[in-house]
């Protein structure tokens, strides 16, 4: 793919630190982590949770939410073979939940969320220390996931605190400055609770092609065209993105929360808006 780019079209070893409109031609100027400032006349910003890009959007990192839950993953093998069927599975236990889907016959992905507590802030490195966290949280659990963890592949564990924005930033915010715009965790990070971050910024990535394709915007940078395209794609997407993220906030919260009236409520709240559990993957966002 990059064979197909211009020389200089990729540039690794450095971060956009900041951007702003320049006042004069109202054109992208981005600050880089090397010193540089690079003129633009497009930007998409799909520079992740701690999106630089975003916090032109009033999106600031320190805006970013923590549920107090936190999020293991990791791998484990199995050399003589496993007997999981070919689906993907959660389990929980209190404020303890296991999720699992095989990758191959001998090959196992899972996560575990569970309270965060103050040795992660430690342990996060470390993933002896991760693992036997994780088993003593698992109490209850079938004997077979707690073996699966135990006998996890420690050079893939990690334990991660879980960022998200708030549902209703999402459609407060308009996500368009001249030619600028975000996609993907930088506009919408979720917490893994409905397994839909990842496949949602490829919704936005194949829309926002199709928007600016039907615009022919590779055959000439027309600047108006540009802004019609980022606020189609916004439209398409806005809706979209705010339910899914209120979903996945509703049951990282019914996962936080201690309170059973608290659960009672939240439970009651999915009940009425997303009945069909599996409704965000009957979604289709259209072809290129």
């Amino acid at each position: 793919m990059a064979d197909n780019l211009p020389v200089g079209t990729i540039r690794t070893n450095c971060q956009v630190v900041s951007i702003e409109l320049d006042p004069l031609t109202h054109s992208p100027q981005l600050l880089l982590s090397n010193g540089s400032i690079l003129q633009a006349k497009v930007v998409i910003g799909c520079d992740g949770v701690n999106s630089a890009i975003a916090n032109m959007f009033g999106l600031h990192r320190t805006k970013l939410l923590l549920f107090s839950t936190c999020v293991a993953r990791g791998f484990t093998n199995f050399p003589n073979g496993h007997q999981f069927a070919s689906e993907f599975v959660v389990m929980s236990r209190g404020q303890v939940q296991l999720g699992r889907i095989p990758v191959s016959d001998q090959l196992v992905y899972w996560f575990v969320t569970r309270p965060r507590t103050s040795k992660d802030s430690t342990i996060w490195k470390e993933p002896v220390l991760i693992r036997q966290s994780l088993i003593e949280s698992m109490k209850g659990f079938p004997e077979g996931a707690v073996e699966m963890i135990q006998n996890c592949k420690l050079s893939f564990l990690h334990l991660t605190e879980l960022k998200y924005r708030a549902p209703w930033d999402l459609v407060l915010n308009k996500f368009r400055k001249g030619t600028v715009t975000i996609a993907g965790d930088a506009m919408h990070a979720t917490g893994p609770f409905i397994a839909q971050g990842g496949s949602a910024s490829i919704e936005d990535a194949l829309v926002l092609a199709r928007c600016l394709a039907q615009k022919k915007f590779a055959e000439g940078m027309n600047i108006a065209d540009a802004e019609e395209a980022f606020d189609q794609y916004l439209k398409e997407r806005k809706m979209r993105i705010f339910w899914l993220s209120l979903h996945s906030f509703l049951v990282g919260k019914k996962l936080d929360t201690k309170s059973s009236i608290v659960r009672f409520i939240i439970l009651a709240i999915m009940a009425i808006l997303f009945r069909d559990p599996d409704w965000h993957s009957r979604y289709h966002c259209g072809l290129l």
